[in-house]
């Protein structure tokens, strides 16, 4: 094989690696490479690994997505879902609680600071202690916080003299914290510095900017990690009150995903949230009008390229309009160099290297956003051509087979989606928290194989409107 050929055979494998292995195939003695020596052209060999990949996955999707959900609630009122998995002697666990920065307040950062400082310090260990205790026995122990959830994760062996230790130290972090002044110090520095170096990317300053206006006045406009004039004035007093609200069992979703039966993972969430208080259910985040009007801004920065936002409010996780919302934009915008946008954008115009578009999410409305960085004086180009391309998606229709090749590309890789327990994990997760169905993996290939191109005109067509949208850049006017 020449170059390419090489470059597209370690790209392909690569790819494969995680499944085939799963599979027990040894990729030492499957050589993609035979097939490329018969082919003997780079855009064959290609096409016709594309071709058996796209075969492989739609093949292995429905082993993959057959997930046994299983779930309860706990006597104090968390809830739990577990997939138990063999194989592998790992236990992942995932606790979310309805405790992030949508629940800041005025105090911007309280949240972030708060998750943060979980593992610095409980009643009987200090933070080398505890780094100590889940180091001795090849735990992870890691902490996130989004603006939704607060998440506090453990990946540990599961023998049980490993996990019985690796537990018990887990638990202590996430149920008798204390949140002392010099860690809450320590991070407050940290987080400033993240602001101060933000305000050095045009992408960090154009994402923060762009929440700002679409979500004015909401719980979701503000930095997740807070702004300087607020997180002067946290307190380690404020974190524990933060605690206390939200870090209670009612407002918690516990996902485990591992080598362990049921009466196992019932014993262990009952252990985690036997520790915590019982509490209340965070209320839910008021939901967002849709625009009726749009608005240009620009913020001058000396960058050589503009960082262009396109967008407006979105949509929810439990919007009726999902599945076709999902696939209409895989075709237009989420499937990378494939898709309809970075087609009229790159490929036909040589604007931008990428330009993408996604749905954000979350518990109240999302956004929908197009995003692409181009050359400052092609800004105003880039921007026209974005805004029309996706007019003509929303009025014009969508060719069939465009249609069929995006459904078969999302169906075929949603085999890698559930091929992994990191990856089960975080939709137990996503599942347990949104209070999606439980059949959300299961039925997910099915629903998306039932739409039309009219299903998906018809939810993009009221929901975007390309007279009312929100156009952000941020870069140096020429």
């Amino acid at each position: 094989m020449n170059n390419h050929q090489n470059a597209i055979f370690h790209q392909i494998t690569n790819f494969l690696k995680t499944p085939l292995a799963l599979l027990g195939v040894d990729l030492k003695n499957f050589q993609f490479n035979k097939i490329c020596h018969f082919a003997n052209h780079p855009y064959l060999c290609k096409g016709l690994l594309m071709k058996f990949l796209l075969i492989f996955l739609l093949f292995t999707a429905n082993a993959y997505a057959k997930i046994d959900i299983q779930h309860w609630t706990t006597p104090e009122g968390a809830k739990v879902l577990f997939v138990q998995t063999k194989g592998l002697p790992i236990l992942d666990i995932a606790l979310s609680f309805d405790g992030a920065s949508s629940r800041d307040g005025a105090q911007y950062g309280l949240a972030s600071l708060t998750n943060n400082l979980l593992g610095t310090a409980t009643q009987y260990h200090n933070e080398e202690q505890i780094i100590n205790a889940f180091e001795s026995v090849g735990a992870q122990f890691s902490t996130r916080s989004l603006k939704d959830m607060a998440m506090v994760s453990l990946r540990t062996l599961s023998r049980e003299a490993i996990l019985r230790k690796s537990l018990a130290i887990f638990t202590e972090v996430v149920t008798q914290p204390q949140f002392k002044q010099h860690y809450l110090t320590r991070e407050k520095r940290q987080t400033l510095q993240a602001i101060k170096a933000s305000k050095q990317s045009p992408s960090s300053v154009a994402s923060l900017a762009f929440n700002q206006i679409i979500f004015d006045g909401h719980p979701y406009a503000h930095n997740t990690i807070g702004k300087k004039s607020t997180l002067r004035n946290i307190t380690a007093q404020d974190l524990r009150h933060h605690y206390q609200q939200f870090y209670v069992a009612k407002n918690l979703t516990i996902a485990l995903v591992g080598d362990i039966n049921k009466v196992k993972a019932k014993q262990i969430a009952r252990q985690i949230s036997h520790g915590l208080n019982s509490g209340k259910k965070a209320s839910v985040n008021a939901e967002l009008s849709l625009p009726d009007y749009g608005d240009e801004i620009h913020i001058e920065f000396p960058s050589k390229q503009t960082h262009l936002l396109i967008g407006q409010v979105g949509i929810s996780r439990s919007h009726p309009d999902y599945y076709p919302l999902y696939l209409g934009n895989h075709i237009f915008g989420g499937s990378g160099l494939t898709s309809i946008l970075s087609d009229e954008i790159r490929e036909e115009k040589g604007l931008a290297y990428s330009a993408y578009s996604y749905f954000s999410l979350m518990q109240s409305n999302g956004a929908f956003l197009i995003r692409l960085q181009t050359k400052n004086a092609q800004a105003t180009e880039a921007k026209n051509i974005a805004i029309q391309t996706l007019d003509d998606f929303i009025n014009y229709g969508i060719d069939e087979q465009k249609l069929q090749d995006g459904k078969d590309n999302i169906i075929g890789g949603f085999a890698l989606e559930t091929a992994s327990n990191s990856n089960i994990l975080t939709y137990l997760s996503v599942i347990g928290f949104y209070d999606l169905p439980l059949d959300y993996l299961s039925s997910f290939t099915d629903k998306i194989k039932n739409i039309t191109a009219k299903d998906i005109e018809y939810a993009f067509s009221r929901l975007i409107d390309t007279d009312n949208l929100t156009i952000l850049s941020v870069g140096k006017v020429e």
